[in-house]
């Protein structure tokens, strides 16, 4: 959840109002598709979307949960914005920054504190004088002042450990979010990397492609690899004299037709070849195509 906008002194940007809770971002998270939202609101989104696929609240785009990151400067502006503090409707008239809000509440003495004698609601300020003057609390029959002091000590710290409980619980769900990211991100380079070595694996820089049925395949597998962007170690004018060994040597054998015809038409769609040798790919696959006719 974010901030309640009531506790700005000046009206909050429209811009800044979280897409889920309608208050202002609370460390706000990021989506790809440019959408921002509170990291606890986001959280709760993604939860209740457990058993179906993510998608932004707004625009509905997919989404992986993984891909949002937090907005740092957007956070630093706010916690910088001017805020009332959260007693100012127990006559506190402090000003402040957002971002010194916590702090203040730890000591503001406008904090409702309950009286256990006779369970009124006093401002931690207004108390002092009524512990002074309350009959409940001056009986000796039912008043330890020690004890009531402890009380109201204990209910202060209740309060602020609830406080950095829940800072603590955003931190914790931050941090596993962050956990999460890397671990997508290492995954991924894993991968990639092992698609790297894949390809080295295919590529011979002896371009003895087509002397052997396998070598058919690893070459179709490189071209699609680099299907756009020929490698500049490619010679394409030896690639191309690889593919015609290739439709010379199997397109008359049926157990490697469709090879031969999956590694021309790989080299058509690639950007690899000039016009002419375009139309010699084309002719062979028409070529393939109608002997796989007439058998």
């Amino acid at each position: 959840m974010g901030y309640n906008a009531n506790i700005f002194v000046t009206p909050v940007d429209q811009n800044l109002l979280c897409g889920i809770c309608k208050e202002v971002l609370k460390n706000p998270r990021a989506m790809y598709c440019g959408h921002t939202y509170c990291e606890e609101c986001l959280e709760n989104w993604f939860k209740s979307a457990k058993n179906v696929k993510k998608s932004c609240p707004i625009c509905r785009r997919d989404v992986i949960s993984s891909n949002t990151a937090p907005v740092l400067a957007l956070t630093a502006f706010i916690e910088g914005l001017s805020v009332k503090c959260e007693n100012a409707v127990n006559g506190c008239k402090m000003v402040l920054k957002l971002g010194d809000l916590e702090k203040h509440l730890e000591k503001c003495g406008f904090t409702l504190v309950e009286c256990s004698g006779c369970d009124e609601i006093f401002s931690q300020s207004d108390f002092h004088n009524h512990r002074k003057k309350c009959a409940k609390l001056n009986d000796t029959g039912c008043f330890d002042a020690r004890v009531h002091a402890e009380i109201v000590a204990i209910q202060n710290e209740l309060f602020m450990t609830k406080k950095s409980l829940r800072t603590s619980e955003e931190t914790v769900r931050r941090l596993e979010s962050n956990l999460f990211e890397l671990r997508v991100q290492r995954r991924i380079r894993a991968e990639a990397t092992r698609a790297e070595d894949f390809r080295e694996s295919v590529w011979d820089p002896d371009y003895s492609y087509g002397y052997s049925p396998r070598s058919i395949v690893h070459l179709s597998t490189f071209i699609s690899c680099f299907l756009t962007n020929k490698p500049p170690y490619v010679d394409k004018e030896r690639i191309f004299v690889c593919l015609k060994r290739c439709f010379d040597f199997y397109h008359n054998c049926a157990a490697f037709w469709q090879d031969v015809h999956m590694l021309l038409a790989t080299a058509l769609a690639s950007g690899w070849f000039g016009d002419e040798q375009r139309k010699k790919l084309d002719n062979w696959l028409k070529t393939l195509a109608r002997e796989r006719l007439l058998k």
